[in-house]
């Protein structure tokens, strides 16, 4: 499918905009006519017809071939993460975007959470559970909270590629040491992760 033309940061000839998709064309195909189109793009309009869209001459999947003087120009033009908008400021050839977006942590789901507590001077609240970014269970491994005016506890971790269902719960520790001094009351707190940042607003049970 077609790349949105603002996140080019070259300027890109008009020449290079798919006529059915109207983006900069990705995964350039040719047709025995000579015209160029996105893969994807081309592939669906020839589901329905079976011709150009530019001249209407008769055309079949079979007959498409890849466009290699397109792909190796658009393939060195600079580029936004196509994840600009929610933060990411990587900038780098068209070329190397895919194994950005492998990794790129603007895309990575996350989990902020945030509650209000008040603990004596010397000690803070942790969080913790079944998966690595929360410490497996280990209280020596769990992530810390940081304090804020108004007795509020904060952070935000960044949970890979994993998904689905997350259990955690909050406790007390000695900041110094980590070491535990107890558990919030109740049963292990839930959440489903589904590939998008999720925000726990969360009241401390007392024991």
């Amino acid at each position: 499918m077609c790349r949105l033309e603002e996140l080019f940061v070259d300027k890109v000839s008009q020449h290079f905009i798919c006529p059915i998709g109207k983006g900069v064309i990705e995964d350039p195909i040719i047709t025995p006519c000579g015209h160029t189109f996105c893969n994807s793009c081309l592939g669906g309009w020839l589901n329905t017809r079976r011709q150009c869209p530019t001249d209407r001459l008769p055309v079949t999947h079979k007959q498409l071939i890849p466009n290699y003087l397109v792909l190796n120009y658009i393939a060195d033009l600079s580029v936004k993460c196509d994840h600009h908008a929610q933060g990411c400021q990587w900038i780098g050839k068209w070329s190397a975007l895919s194994c950005h977006l492998r990794q790129c942590q603007a895309a990575l789901p996350k989990i902020r959470f945030w509650l209000k507590y008040h603990v004596p001077f010397g000690q803070q609240i942790r969080v913790t559970g079944n998966c690595e970014q929360l410490g497996n269970w280990d209280p020596k491994k769990a992530f810390p909270l940081k304090f804020s005016q108004g007795d509020t506890w904060e952070g935000e971790i960044i949970l890979g590629y994993q998904s689905g269902r997350i259990e955690y719960k909050y406790f007390i520790s000695y900041f110094d040491t980590g070491e535990l001094v107890y558990w919030e009351g109740g049963a292990n707190r839930v959440v489903l992760i589904s590939g998008s940042s999720i925000y726990r607003r969360d009241i401390f049970r007392n024991p």
